[in-house]
Parts: structure tokens; C-alpha cells; sequence
């Protein structure tokens, strides 16, 4: 009977793995995160990106952020290229044909820019799928500095409620 319990419980735990990553952002996330995404813009996980990263899959990341936010943390390697002041001539040396995956807070910004790169005929652009913040939310390393860090910057407090409470860095 011990032995038929102990079964049990390993099934009902493997069972359980697949939405342990859902666990990982606060309650309502996947819905604001779905409204958010620009829906011309093919969406990436982050999971689906550590996977391409461990098979070798060279990938261009253009962070949509202003630069206060970037300079908190950001993606490491990721090219700034901001929101309010985006300007294509700061893309002008990537190739249009590269893997790009671009993102912000949450995926709206991104999106808007991302529409904006396959208008100009990037062929290969993807919008982060909840942004940064479901990137850190769910374990994976943020930068400043060449320096992996622990903070992402809440954009505001309203938004911040999306971040767990100790990834939220100060507000300047």
C-alpha cells in the first residue's frame, strides 16, 4: 500500500510540472499579456528562446524600453533602441533576414515597434511574449553592466504589480 502512494504522488507531481511555469507571474498576467501583444507581430516565449539559445540559435534582442529602464536591466546583449524616440536608422546594421526578438515591460511597446521592423521588411522579428517581465518573472537572468543583476525596472507602480515583488527595483 506504501509502494501504491508513493506512485501516486510521483504521477500527480510530473503531472504538475507543466504549469509550474504558470505560477510564475502574478495572478492576471496571462490575460493583461494577451491584450497587450500586438497581434500582427508573431509572439515568442521565453521558454521557446532558451531553447533556440541552447541549440546555438544566434538571436538579436532590441530592448523597446526608454532608457531608464533599460539601464535597471535588460536582456543580456540586447541592443536599446527605445520607444518615444525609435529611430530604423539605429537597427540600419542588422540583417534583415536575422532572428530578432524584441520587447519591453509587457509587450506593447514591442509590438508596435515590431510591426514597424516587418513593415520595413524584416522577416524574421518576434515580440516577446510578456516582455521582460515575464523573462524574469520566470527565472531567467537580467543584466546592467555586463553584471547579471536581480531588479527590472516597474515602469510605474501600476504596472509594477506585474513583477514579483523582489525583481520591482525603486522608482527614481
Amino acid at each position: 500500500m506504501k509502494r501504491f502512494f508513493y506512485k501516486i504522488s510521483q504521477v500527480l507531481f510530473i503531472l504538475t510540472i507543466p504549469f509550474l511555469s504558470l505560477a510564475q507571474n502574478p495572478e492576471g498576467f496571462e490575460t493583461m499579456a494577451k491584450r497587450m501583444a500586438d497581434k500582427t507581430v508573431p509572439i515568442i516565449k521565453s521558454s521557446q528562446i532558451v531553447k533556440l539559445q541552447a541549440k546555438g540559435k544566434e538571436i538579436i534582442f532590441l530592448d523597446a524600453r526608454e532608457l531608464t529602464e533599460y539601464n535597471v536591466s535588460h536582456i543580456k546583449g540586447a541592443k536599446h533602441i527605445g520607444y518615444d524616440d525609435f529611430n530604423m536608422n539605429s537597427i540600419k546594421e542588422i540583417d534583415k533576414n536575422a532572428t530578432i526578438v524584441i520587447y519591453c515591460s509587457v509587450g506593447y511597446r514591442s509590438g508596435k515597434i515590431g510591426k514597424k521592423l516587418r513593415e520595413a521588411g524584416f522577416t524574421s522579428v518576434f515580440n516577446l511574449w510578456g516582455g521582460l517581465f515575464d523573462w524574469a518573472n520566470n527565472g531567467n537572468p537580467v543584466y546592467a553592466n555586463n553584471k547579471e543583476v536581480k531588479t527590472v525596472h516597474p515602469y510605474n507602480n501600476n504596472w509594477g504589480k506585474w513583477l514579483k515583488p523582489e525583481l520591482k527595483s525603486k522608482l527614481d
